[in-house]
């Protein structure tokens, strides 16, 4: 394959507007129906234009994110924008972080000599140790605890098939229901450990290639917009 026809070098003029060929072998799933049906650039434009960050979020943080969300539009015609788009919307939160907790950061900043700034792990703690940011806060939390249902009925059938040595089995998730475990899992100390380390891989460069980050997506708003509530108040930091 000559480089003027390979998705992963500079594109010819002739070629700007084609989307990336991986991006055309993709197919969405229609939960509800089963129905399968290529993916196209509506479907991506869909998937991203939902995380929408709240209006009292201050501009420069809102505009930071949004370029992330372009990347994600945009990886329809450069794959390999998914992990930039990634890496942009984990700056964003870290963004927003320092913004809102600046009187941490400058007081962080006095205490190593070096004039070493909190990181990315280090201002989620803060955040969480002051309850600005909550587990019960996440709005999609329900959510996410029936997918971990979900996920968990379908290890148990697929090791099922593997101990009972059978090629199919037949299965039915509309009666799944999370448990009390599912709905109090803890989440923010799971984020602690993963956002930090995605962040990083990205940083000190990286093979990771993936355009499944529309997880990542959704934390960030939900955090973003946790420090930065409608209407709030006014909150110490």
């Amino acid at each position: 394959m000559d480089n003027t026809s390979n998705p992963e070098y500079l594109r010819t003029i002739d070629h700007v507007c084609e989307p990336d060929r991986r991006s055309i072998q993709l197919v969405s799933v229609n939960i509800q129906t089963g129905m399968i049906k290529d993916a196209n650039l509506t479907d991506q434009h869909s998937a991203i234009s939902r995380f929408v960050l709240n209006k009292d979020v201050p501009e420069e943080i809102r505009i930071h994110f949004e370029t992330s969300k372009n990347l994600y539009l945009y990886a329809w015609f450069v794959f390999r924008f998914y992990p930039v788009a990634e890496q942009q919307a984990l700056a964003s939160l870290e963004f927003a972080l320092r913004a809102y907790l600046k009187e941490f950061v400058g007081w962080y900043i006095v205490q190593h000599r070096n004039g070493q700034e909190p990181g990315l792990g280090a201002l989620l703690k803060h955040a969480i140790k002051q309850q600005v940011l909550r587990n019960e806060a996440f709005s999609c939390r329900d959510r996410w605890a029936l997918k971990f249902a979900q996920n968990r009925y379908r290890f148990e059938k697929m090791k099922k098939m593997m101990d009972e040595n059978i090629d199919s089995m037949e299965m039915d998730e509309s009666t799944v229901q999370a448990s009390e475990a599912d709905f109090n899992y803890d989440w923010l100390g799971a984020f602690i450990d993963s956002i930090p380390a995605i962040r990083n891989d990205y940083a000190h460069g990286s093979k990771t290639l993936k355009h499944s980050v529309l997880h990542t997506f959704e934390v960030v708003t939900e955090i973003i917009n946790q420090l930065y509530p409608e209407n709030r108040a006014g909150s110490v930091r």
